[in-house]
């Protein structure tokens, strides 16, 4: 049984039942669309083909026989029986890596695309063509001038598990155990299926096995980029924290003009983001670049710097030496990722006293320190019909969160101008002091919570 993925599964189900004939599904490799897809097809009619790079002929000998025909058809003749075997039931054709469908024989795009326009038109007959390839999908499926957008088709790219979803698979962990867990896999379905039953020996299975992990990132975006060199050295600024233009540009050694064109193909194909304060969606000053899946940052973080050592005998020292106790960082990030989840989640499930409308952070530059400072989380939504603010700040660390960081969490909303009704959350991975549980109890816009708190949530 496919673990998480239920919003997907209702999308799924409301296409078929809809008046839309053609859905379009793409996601980087890994994702489990085609677990999804062939989990979909146990409880609804219809035909899973995974397409093969091959020539046409080839290409229509597998698909006639995956179609249960013993005779090779043509495309045309495949579909007409399709139609007919169909007619009286809903019927979904799904062609996996469409992709390679297509390069068999460019022609199979356009008559597979005229016979759903002309003889699916009055049938309960339904296409979905799926991709792993960001920039093959954009080409063939979805930009403007793409064959199948006089279709308006569905759009629906498979992204990685959030945190509720992805901890399916690793619910018995402690919770510390369960961050690492999350930052590892990044929500990514073919690795959290392959996790063990410790953080050290997922490490190594997931990235130091002697035997080339088959999920490592710059395998899969080499798949759609050329000169990996160049793009590596940018991924590895981005995940030491440089976010700026600026800053990557000093740190490549490029000029800007070329850096930013290189940051928006890796925008292009879901690798890298590029974000603004909520409160400021238009500052381009304030624009800054990250890494969007937290498992590329902990690549490019900790293997990626000490390559000498992961193609030589060394490797299996890299967990001791660089990872395991200097990992304080990424957990961080984790940490603020798994806290969005619940803000969402508990939002969702109206348990706050405000509803949110959308997340995100916010912060400001200091250009002559060359820093940053701001909060890891803002919420804009409503209370009462008003509108409200929500700042949070998530401390991963050792020590209980204080009144000291409580004030200073105070202090920096008076730098982001808000005027709406504020709250303010403190997130900690190590509980309160007794001054700031006084002072949170006493003041009814402050909320404490706790990783523990954070991990229990869905488990009630």
């Amino acid at each position: 049984m496919i673990k998480g993925r239920k919003e997907e599964i209702r999308k799924l189900q409301e296409f078929v039942s809809s008046d839309a004939r053609v859905l379009m599904m793409y996601g980087r490799v890994g994702m489990g669309k085609t677990t999804l897809l062939k989990e979909f097809l146990k409880k609804q009619s219809g035909m899973y083909y995974n397409a093969y790079s091959t020539t046409a002929k080839r290409q229509m000998a597998y698909l006639s026989k995956a179609f249960g025909s013993k005779e090779e058809l043509s495309l045309e003749e495949l579909l007409q029986k399709m139609t007919l075997q169909a007619k009286d039931q809903s019927f979904v054709f799904v062609i996996d890596n469409y992709g390679a469908f297509v390069k068999s024989e460019p022609a199979f795009a356009k008559k597979l695309h005229d016979f759903v326009k002309e003889k699916w038109a009055v049938t309960n007959m339904k296409l979905i063509l799926c991709e792993d390839s960001y920039l093959n999908a954009t080409k063939m499926m979805i930009s403007p001038g793409a064959l199948w957008q006089d279709f308006d088709p569905v759009c629906m790219e498979l992204k990685p598990l959030y945190y509720y979803e992805s901890q399916l698979f690793f619910k018995d962990a402690l919770p510390e155990e369960k961050v690492f867990y999350y930052g590892i896999t990044g929500g990514i379905p073919a690795l959290l299926c392959n996790l063990e039953n410790s953080v050290e020996d997922s490490v190594k299975k997931l990235y130091l096995s002697e035997n080339e992990p088959a999920y490592l990132p710059e395998k899969i975006f080499g798949t759609e980029l050329r000169e990996m060199s160049y793009y590596n050295s940018l991924l590895e600024t981005l995940a030491s924290g440089k976010n700026r233009v600026n800053q990557i540009s000093e740190e490549v050694e490029k000029p800007k003009d070329v850096v930013v064109p290189y940051l928006t193909t890796l925008m292009n194909i879901g690798a890298v983001k590029k974000e603004n304060p909520i409160t400021e969606p238009n500052n381009r000053k304030k624009t800054r670049y990250s890494i969007s899946n937290i498992a590329d940052v902990f690549w490019y973080s900790y293997v990626v710097p000490f390559m000498d050592e992961y193609y030589s005998d060394a490797r299996g020292d890299i967990l001791e030496k660089h990872i395991l106790g200097k990992n304080e960082k990424f957990l961080q990030r984790c940490f603020v990722a798994m806290c969005k989840d619940y803000l969402w989640n508990r939002s969702n499930a109206k348990e706050l006293d405000f509803h949110i409308d959308e997340i995100g952070s916010w912060w400001e530059n200091d250009d002559e320190k060359r820093t940053t400072a701001g909060f890891d989380l803002v919420a804009l939504g409503e209370q009462n019909g008003e509108s409200a603010i929500l700042f949070a700040r998530c401390f991963y660390q050792d020590n209980k969160v204080d009144m000291r960081d409580l004030k200073k969490l105070i202090d920096l909303t008076k730098h982001a101008k808000s005027e709406e009704n504020t709250y303010y959350v403190i997130f900690s991975k190590s509980g309160f002091a007794s001054n700031a549980i006084t002072a949170a109890s006493a003041i009814k816009n402050i909320i404490t919570i706790t990783l523990d708190d954070v991990c229990a949530w869905n488990q009630k």
